[in-house]
């Protein structure tokens, strides 16, 4: 049943059984909207102010994740960036594909193949990170239909950094009322204050680094350049992150096999 709250803004209407999706709440409907709306003309600002160029539509999905469904596993950093990251050479990659095959097409044949390998692309790399981040499904597809704010090689890092902003904006805007990212769990590790491991926050923290670094691209590109490494090197550690401990079952245990 739908719930209808009319409370305003307040510690008990930011927990988990209330602030989400299939209750319709005041405190939701104020917070979450000005907050995802916040967060995207941040980072509209930030990129025409610092010359990083990105895909709007993607990350204003996420903005709308990052402010109004928290408690989401989506909506956590590590999914938020590596989504994005991946997805992006994802896009990339069905491009390549089908200009290679574009001989082999029907009119219209070869947009339809970019797209479907795009996000079929993306839904496999976010699957195998354990990143799934729907927005970055549209960060898969753009590149077959739009022309790109960037050299296509620059778009995964440029997305990233995208992402990092993104990542920013939902951690000021949340954290007012309550712990974000959500804890996953009562046993969720934590680490300089977030609820997430080590090597999670030691991605985070390069990547808002590389982000600062490629902030500073109009006073100086060598920082800019230095900002796309580090920003490479974050996002393979976040990448990593699953594989850490990771168990590798062959059969189903469950049924002795």
């Amino acid at each position: 049943m739908i719930q209808i709250r009319l409370r305003l803004p307040c510690r008990r209407e930011f927990r988990k059984d209330v602030y989400r999706p299939g209750v319709i709440s005041l405190t939701r409907l104020l917070w979450g909207s000005l907050g995802g709306g916040l967060g995207l003309g941040g980072i509209t600002l930030l990129s025409t102010a610092c010359g990083v160029g990105v895909l709007y539509p993607p990350l204003a999905a996420t903005c709308f994740i990052g402010a109004a469904c928290v408690y989401l596993r989506v909506a956590r950093p590590r999914q938020v960036v590596v989504g994005h990251l991946t997805s992006s050479v994802a896009g990339l990659l069905a491009v390549l594909a089908g200009d290679a095959l574009a001989g082999e097409f029907a009119d219209g044949g070869v947009i339809a193949f970019k797209l479907g390998l795009a996000v079929a692309l993306a839904s496999a790399f976010m699957q195998l990170f354990d990143a799934d981040h729907p927005p970055a499904a549209a960060t898969a597809a753009i590149p077959a239909i739009l022309p790109l704010p960037v050299e296509a090689v620059l778009l995964p890092l440029h997305m990233a950094w995208g992402a990092v902003i993104a990542v920013l904006a939902a951690l000021a805007w949340n954290r007012v009322w309550f712990d974000f990212p959500a804890p996953e769990g009562e046993t969720c590790p934590v680490c300089l204050g977030l609820h997430q491991s080590r090597i999670e926050t030691a991605g985070l923290v390069q990547c808002v680094l590389a982000a600062a670094l490629m902030g500073l691209r109009p006073l100086t590109e060598t920082a800019y350049l230095a900002g796309l490494w580090v920003m490479a090197t974050g996002g393979l550690t976040l990448m990593a992150e699953p594989f850490v401990e990771a168990r590798l079952i062959t059969a189903d245990e469950t049924a002795g096999g």
